[in-house]
């Protein structure tokens, strides 16, 4: 078989397929090379609190910024400036972070078809040693392994973020809504700052304890800035003003435009 053949097969949740990636493997680790990897928000959140940067210095350091064509953010793994382009987190042991890898570094070999993950594909890489292992696992089985539910979880929400009717209406993001998604998501230590250094809790009614947890929580302050997304770019009722008036009318025009 040709070295840089690749066979594509397509999987259910259900199918089994047969693939194992170890240290005894003469390949192991140069799949870390050369490659895009999309960063969701949650990924860089796991990443960051593994390296113990702010959220700023993170994305200043590891991550290139780019914007999709309607607007949304972009944020992808800045390989090293090397011949082989190589993972930054990549060692000869191994991946650095390996607990707090990104989502497609977990699913890798395997990659959704659609948004709605009921087929699934899988890159058959002559050159992966991985595929010649007796171990077999089915798609779901694979996901369970390699925890991705978590990562479903909190990818589920900007998801819906992303592919919100706002933009398959042909809506498109200026700048400064630009901006606010990527502070609210990827910026975390910004938009909490954001959050507790101006009157935002004086002007939207959000209970005390959702205001700790926000404090506290890194996990929380993420989904607290998908809700102020979609209040702030789709007018939807996920906030609430402190003016009982002001709010009413808010949602009298958001009924209106809907």
């Amino acid at each position: 078989m040709n070295e840089k053949h690749t066979e594509k097969v397509l999987f259910t949740l259900d199918d089994k397929f047969k693939f194992s990636c170890h240290r005894g493997l003469a390949c192991y680790n140069t799949c870390c090379r050369d490659i895009n990897i999309f960063l969701t928000p949650y990924d860089v959140l796991r990443m960051r609190r593994d390296t113990g940067l702010s959220s700023g210095e993170f994305l200043e350091r590891y991550t290139i910024p780019l914007l999709a064509e309607d607007g949304l953010p972009l944020v992808v793994l800045r390989m090293r400036e090397d011949e082989k382009k190589t993972c930054p987190f990549v060692s000869p042991d191994g991946c650095s972070i390996y607990p707090d890898r990104p989502w497609s570094c977990r699913m890798y070999p395997v990659f959704p078809v659609s948004s709605e993950e009921r087929e699934f594909l899988i890159e058959e890489k002559a050159s992966c040693l991985g595929f010649r292992e007796d171990i077999q696992r089915t798609t779901r089985e694979w996901k369970k392994d390699q925890h991705i539910d978590v990562y479903d979880k909190m990818n589920q929400a900007y998801k819906e973020i992303t592919h919100h009717d706002y933009f398959e209406k042909g809506n498109k993001l200026d700048s400064g809504k630009t901006k606010l998604v990527y502070t609210a998501c990827y910026d975390l230590d910004a938009f909490k700052r954001f959050l507790f250094e101006t009157r935002f809790f004086d002007i939207y009614d959000v209970e005390k304890e959702t205001i700790e947890k926000i404090r506290n929580d890194e996990e929380e302050l993420l989904n607290f800035g998908y809700k102020w997304v979609r209040f702030s770019l789709f007018s939807e009722d996920t906030l609430k003003l402190r003016d009982k008036e002001m709010n009413k009318l808010l949602q009298s025009r958001n009924r209106v435009s809907s």
